[in-house]
């Protein structure tokens, strides 16, 4: 298996039975060593997110001809994340007006990709919240709060995981009425929040 890391070629340490996941641990530690962590992975031509990397892991080299790794600087990948969330935020709270209407009436046909297409958004925007708070919490994402400055930073917004329950539930049920107001009443007010929130790390901690 060939190793690239930004581009040029690297010798990974491939003993007897090594995996796919045994050789991105150790050129993550490559990387960490050099103060940048990893923000894309292509194996084969094929990028590879977060749930492939699991499903991969025991995958042997010799099945994978050229894995190519590319990095970055933490407040790099902290600004990025944050500008995708807030961009996310607003892209999510425009498609959820846009279906309210055909949800209430029962117009499936008119509202079921765009409501597909929201779920999907709303999947991808908390795993990018799950991923910022998981790097501050490691100190990959170092929030720098300038003295005297902590308290303009808002909490974020809770019981996230009660309302998308309740959603699940309604559409389950096929109560597109109450998905409806799911949407209207409590999601997109929660995303709003989230979208304060993040806006205002951004300003305090990666302005």
């Amino acid at each position: 298996m060939r190793l690239r890391i930004d581009g040029c070629d690297v010798s990974p340490d491939l003993s007897a039975g090594s995996t796919f996941g045994a050789v991105l641990a150790e050129a993550g530690r490559k990387v960490a060593s050099e103060g940048r962590i990893v923000s894309r992975i292509v194996a084969d031509g094929r990028e590879i997110s977060t749930r492939f990397e699991r499903e991969m892991t025991d995958r042997p080299v010799g099945e994978i001809d050229t894995v190519d790794i590319t990095t970055t600087t933490p407040d790099v990948l902290f600004r990025e994340a944050l500008d995708g969330a807030v961009d996310l935020s607003f892209a999510i709270r425009r498609d959820a007006a846009t279906i309210l209407s055909s949800l209430r009436a029962g117009d499936l046909t008119e509202a079921g990709p765009r409501y597909a297409a929201c779920i999907e958004s709303l999947g991808t925007f908390f795993q990018l919240a799950g991923a910022v708070f998981n790097g501050i919490g490691t100190g990959v994402f170092p929030l720098a709060v300038p003295p005297g400055s902590a308290g303009e930073l808002p909490s974020p917004p809770d019981a996230t995981a009660g309302i998308l329950q309740r959603l699940v539930e309604a559409q389950k049920g096929r109560d597109w009425k109450s998905v409806a107001d799911i949407l209207e009443r409590e999601i997109v007010p929660n995303i709003e929040g989230w979208s304060a929130f993040f806006l205002a790390m951004k300003r305090i901690g990666a302005g």
